[in-house]
């Protein structure tokens, strides 16, 4: 019997996973069995129901649980070069070193970042990433299409004012010259924030078609920047030279001005628009964010780690009893309190040990939700039957071996059936 599993592309052979447990959007089943070929399950279910198959090869979780590959619907890789940072209680400073760190790397730091990002997701159990890929845009692109993560990369992009209308030239330079490439990772594009890129620019991006992140309302410095123009956020436009005499200041709460912009990519449209952090969402912001069909984003880590919100309790759980699919992120290494890997997983802990959030909503935040949100396939990172992207067994801390379990421990992932470097072929 095999205990550790099987590495990706296998094809042509059959592999029986015996699992304490099983655990995807639909619920979890204790014992289970999942019945592979190849990257398609063929069954899952009670290890009776499947019962003995001659000629697969068996592997050994019974004292693991077992997932689907996860979903970091928000991350930048580019970042993961220097490992986490201490935050000294100041977020315009902070943004400020991370400009540094960018303005002073080459290319070939980038490229050795995002693929040391890229190494810390697989490890982390990372199926599929959005990663904000920031200037140049480039070797993010490149290093992520060339590793087994699946995913979008969101070229970023800034600007405001009379700068609009040329960054909206090159955010179409970028998607044709990415449209003649091809790839296997999706481009997609992020005009950065609401205090960074005006109504024009996020407009053009939601016209476009392509998958869309924005972060919006992480800070109460946003929220007074967009409200009058006053803040720390009117002196950081002036460090990115954004700012120009042609700056419109909305007066609007960060969530209606960017709802304002997403044109018809609304509703059944929106599929692919990510609202990040939404740290400051208003009560009254839930009907139009859920009638406008985006997909909030919430890296729980990173909202501690920047002491976000200031007062009371994120929204997320509003939103999920709304009915909007929050799906989780990581945001960056810079923010994390595991240097050895970036990883969802930890982010269903902290929300888990922290709120005492339902198992059944945590599990959806990293797989489906997030792959909705990402404009990905949601049926490769569940076990129906069908492709899958990635299987993986975690090990319980605790004396029983189910999903709370896992949750309640710190083991690190491991794969039991690897992602694959090519495009997935028809899903479900």
């Amino acid at each position: 019997m095999n205990s550790r599993g099987i590495t990706g592309g296998q094809s042509g052979s059959r592999v029986l996973i015996q699992a304490a447990s099983a655990v995807d959007s639909r619920g979890e089943i204790s014992p289970a069995g999942i019945l592979l070929d190849g990257h398609r399950i063929v069954e899952m279910g009670p290890p009776e129901s499947i019962g003995a198959v001659e000629d697969a090869v068996v592997v050994d979780a019974r004292s693991e649980v077992v997932l689907p590959g996860l979903v970091n619907a928000h991350a930048h890789l580019d970042l993961s070069g220097p490992g986490p940072w201490p935050y000294k209680g100041d977020f315009e400073q902070w943004l400020r070193a991370v400009i540094q760190l960018r303005v002073s790397s080459s290319p070939q730091d980038v490229s050795q970042a995002v693929a040391r990002g890229v190494a810390l997701s697989l490890a982390g159990g990372t199926y599929c990433v959005g990663d904000i890929a920031g200037m140049p845009h480039e070797p993010p692109m490149e290093v992520l299409d060339g590793s087994s993560l699946h995913g979008v990369s969101y070229a970023e992009f800034f600007g405001l004012g009379d700068a609009q209308d040329q960054t909206i030239a090159r955010m179409q330079s970028t998607l044709d010259h990415n449209r003649a490439r091809g790839s296997k990772v999706r481009l997609g594009l992020s005009p950065h924030a609401p205090y960074t890129c005006g109504d024009q620019v996020m407009s053009a991006a939601a016209a476009s078609g392509a998958p869309v992140a924005i972060h919006v309302a992480e800070s109460q410095a946003e929220l007074a920047f967009l409200a009058d123009g006053s803040g720390p956020f009117r002196s950081f436009a002036e460090m990115l030279r954004t700012w120009n005499d042609g700056v419109v200041i909305p007066r609007q709460h960060p969530i209606d001005y960017t709802l304002g912009c997403l044109g018809e990519r609304v509703g059944s449209n929106a599929h692919g628009i990510l609202f990040v952090h939404l740290n400051y969402l208003e009560d009254r912001h839930l009907e139009p964010m859920l009638a406008a069909g985006v997909t909030p984003v919430y890296c729980p880590r990173a909202s501690s780690y920047f002491g976000y919100p200031h007062e009371g309790a994120h929204p997320y759980l509003k939103m999920l009893e709304y009915g909007l699919p929050v799906a989780l992120g990581t945001d960056s290494l810079l923010c994390l309190d595991t240097p050895d890997r970036i990883s969802v997983l930890d982010e269903m802990r902290f929300l888990h040990r922290r709120d005492g959030t339902r198992a059944n909503q945590l599990i959806k935040m990293a797989t489906t939700h997030g792959a909705r949100g990402l404009g990905l396939d949601e049926g490769v990172v569940d076990f129906t039957p069908g492709e899958i992207g990635g299987v993986l067994a975690v090990r319980s801390g605790a004396d029983e071996s189910n999903f709370s379990g896992i949750l309640s421990s710190d083991e690190p992932p491991r794969w039991i059936l690897e992602p694959v470097k090519g495009v997935l072929g028809a899903g479900k």
